[in-house]
C-alpha cells in the first residue's frame, strides 16, 4: 500500500491532469456499475457496459476539468482561513456545481443516442432535485477538501465520495424513478 501511495503521490504531482482523468474516468464508470447494480438491481448479464463505457468517458472529461478548476479556485488564496475557504465554496456550488451536474447528465443522454427533447424532459423531471441533494452533500466535503486536503489531491478526495455521488447521478440521468 506505501508503494502504491508513494506512485500515486509521484504521477499525481508530475501528471495531474492525466492521473486525474484515468482515475476519474474508472470511478465514474464503477459509479455507473454500482447504479445499475445495487440501484437499479441489474442482475450481471443484465449490466449495460456500453453504458459503463460511456458514464467512464464522461469521467474523463470531468477529471481534467475539476484540476483545472480547483487551480482557479486558489486564485482566491491557498491559506486555510474562514474567507478564503468560503468563498471557495460559494463560487465552486453556484458556479461549478450546478454546470458540471447539468453537463454529466446532458452528456450522458447525448452518448445514449437521445434527442433533445427526451435530455430536456429527463432534465426538467430531474435536475433540480439532482441540485438540492448536491447541496446538502457537496458543501460539507468541499469544506473539508479546502480546509484540510492538499491541492494535489483534492480531486481525488471528491472523487471518492463522488462514488456514491455518481452512482446517484447515473440513476438520475437515466430517469431516476421513472426508470424503474
Amino acid at each position: 500500500m506505501a508503494s502504491f501511495l508513494k506512485w500515486y503521490r509521484f504521477y499525481s504531482h508530475t501528471y495531474p491532469i492525466r492521473t486525474n482523468l484515468v482515475q476519474t474516468g474508472l470511478l465514474f464508470g464503477f459509479g455507473d456499475l454500482m447504479a445499475q447494480s445495487a440501484v437499479e438491481k441489474r442482475k450481471p448479464d443484465e449490466i449495460d457496459w456500453l453504458r459503463t463505457i460511456r458514464y467512464a468517458s464522461i469521467g474523463c472529461a470531468v477529471g481534467p476539468t475539476l484540476t483545472m478548476w480547483y487551480k482557479s479556485l486558489d486564485r482566491f488564496g491557498t491559506k486555510n482561513t474562514i474567507p478564503i475557504i468560503a468563498k471557495k465554496i460559494i463560487v465552486d456550488q453556484t458556479i461549478a456545481s450546478p454546470i458540471i451536474n447539468g453537463a454529466v447528465m446532458i452528456m450522458s443522454r447525448v452518448f445514449s443516442g437521445d434527442e433533445w427533447p427526451q435530455i430536456q424532459n429527463k432534465l426538467e423531471d430531474n435536475y433540480v432535485k439532482v441540485m438540492l441533494t448536491s447541496y446538502l452533500i457537496w458543501p460539507a466535503v468541499q469544506t473539508f477538501n479546502f480546509s484540510i486536503v492538499p491541492q494535489q489531491y483534492r480531486v481525488l478526495t471528491v472523487q471518492i465520495v463522488s462514488l456514491a455521488w455518481n452512482t446517484y447521478l447515473s440513476f438520475m440521468s437515466v430517469g431516476g424513478e421513472k426508470s424503474k
